[in-house]
């Protein structure tokens, strides 16, 4: 019976188990799918991520090269360029002998051509790899770039008193020497760098190996630990330092006599006659001249080889046997011919970009690739150009060469030593760790050093582990530590 209550209410139907499981099992296939496409979202960014960093890589890889073919490039023709001036040299003298005025004033003019030519060159050299690196890719570096307008400053401000002599004279000056070098690397810096230069040999880069705080491969020992320096090179010092008051007082530093640029310099000298070039003998002096009559076409007397002025010629050090210079374990596999067993000139670049991740939470990838590359030629015979250690013009080609068999140190270039050694060090050896300035990474590992453990530690390493230890082979390179592998 039916109370007045319930009159006209509708119960709902009962609710079957069948569509309860339907909507449970359609809601875990929802949250199984979302599932499935965040997996898919993040392969699919992860996956860009991986293409993007093998494409700058890529592009970072072509953009090191061209910068160091197209620098070298120009090493070889202004080394071709040097040689044919110093042809003209010949024939200008005998024609002088020949007149019979003793006027050389057509000498000092070629000789002038030649010392600004040592600066030119290489610069376009550094102008045109930064061409064929943005060409291939690459952005302005901003590190690079201010590094680069800094030192144009120094030079600027700084060279005129450090250097008296400058590499030419300007009629009449100003402008001089040092503001026509400022004024092109202003130039180069304003455009952008996008390849800094990894050996580049700038005048105020001094080092001294046999005193520890004028030595980069010290400071590069400290900051890798690297014991095995230590073992092979200042053992003594590493087992009885006791404090900054045990510094042998510091050398007077020679600065080189500015000749060569600093970036990609061609590394030759001056000499005053032919017979005195270095490691030239009297026979070497008559083969010279026998080959400069072959070049110029015009016989030349023995006279020509006598008379001073300015020759410009390869300086020996830099000029040695290039398979000395390899290092001993350096996987090379193959013979270099004699007329290309040289080491001279190179050029070596630096190329540092950075590729951005889209995954969320992912860092940057910080992407560095060094190249190097080299002049070669040869001269009749065939022999190597720098056979009677004149210049002369031979160079034909250029090819890329291993970073490890370039002349780039391990540590490529070092942005603030040269504070460090005039600034830095003096003060440091007169009143200790509290002189040193914070920020400066070679002040870092003097710090580092003065710390007793740190010492000890290294003898305790030597004292067990340094029977491991291998001398690195090779030349080591003109910025100090261990050669690197590329």
């Amino acid at each position: 019976m039916k109370t007045p209550l319930s009159r006209g209410r509708i119960d709902p139907p009962p609710r079957r188990s069948g569509a309860v499981r339907r909507t449970r099992r359609s809601g875990q296939t929802m949250i199984f799918l979302l599932m499935i496409v965040i997996a898919l979202v993040f392969v699919v960014l992860w996956n860009f991520d991986l293409h993007k960093i093998l494409s700058v890589k890529l592009h970072s890889q072509n953009a090191g090269d061209a910068a160091a073919l197209a620098a070298a490039r120009w090493q070889g023709a202004t080394l071709n360029l040097i040689g044919h001036l110093n042809i003209l040299q010949a024939v200008a003298i005998m024609d002088t002998l020949l007149r019979g005025d003793g006027d050389f004033s057509e000498t000092r003019l070629i000789a002038d051509l030649q010392a600004r030519l040592c600066y030119v060159g290489p610069l376009i050299g550094f102008s045109a790899a930064q061409q064929a690196a943005k060409q291939n890719g690459m952005f302005v570096n901003a590190a690079f770039t201010s590094r680069l307008s800094s030192h144009a400053l120094s030079v600027a401000r700084e060279y005129p008193v450090r250097f008296r002599i400058p590499p030419w004279e300007n009629v009449p000056s100003p402008p001089t020497a040092w503001d026509d070098y400022a004024e092109m690397l202003f130039a180069i810096a304003a455009n952008g760098v996008a390849a800094d230069v990894e050996n580049a040999r700038r005048y105020v880069d001094y080092a001294n190996r046999n005193h520890l705080l004028l030595n980069p491969s010290f400071y590069d020992a400290i900051a890798s630990r690297d014991w095995c320096w230590f073992f092979f090179n200042a053992l003594d010092t590493l087992q009885s330092y006791r404090s900054w008051r045990d510094w042998p007082p510091l050398p007077v530093i020679t600065m080189p006599e500015p000749m060569n640029s600093e970036y990609f310099g061609l590394h030759l000298i001056k000499a005053r006659t032919l017979e005195t070039i270095p490691g030239l003998s009297r026979s070497g002096a008559r083969s010279l001249l026998a080959e400069l009559e072959r070049l110029s076409g015009r016989t030349l007397s023995q006279e020509v080889a006598r008379v001073e002025t300015e020759w410009f010629a390869y300086r020996p050090s830099d000029w040695g046997r290039w398979t000395d210079y390899i290092p001993r374990d350096f996987p090379f596999d193959g013979r270099v011919k004699a007329q290309y067993d040289y080491l001279g000139a190179d050029a070596a670049v630096r190329i540092e970009t950075r590729s951005t991740r889209l995954t969320p939470r992912s860092h940057s990838d910080d992407i560095t690739w060094t190249a190097a590359a080299k002049p070669f030629g040869y001269l009749e015979g065939p022999t190597p150009p720098h056979r009677w250690g004149l210049v002369l013009p031979a160079y034909r080609e250029v090819r890329l060469i291993p970073v490890d068999t370039s002349t780039a140190g391990a540590s490529g270039s070092r942005p603030g030593w040269a504070e460090h050694i005039y600034d830095h060090l003096p003060l440091y050896v007169e009143r200790g760790l509290n002189a040193l300035t914070p920020g400066c990474y070679y002040c870092a590992q003097l710090r580092t050093w003065e710390n007793h453990d740190f010492r000890r530690e290294g003898i305790e390493w030597i004292e067990q582990f340094s029977t491991g230890c291998r001398r690195p082979g090779g030349g080591g390179g003109p910025g100090g530590g261990t050669r690197r592998g590329h």
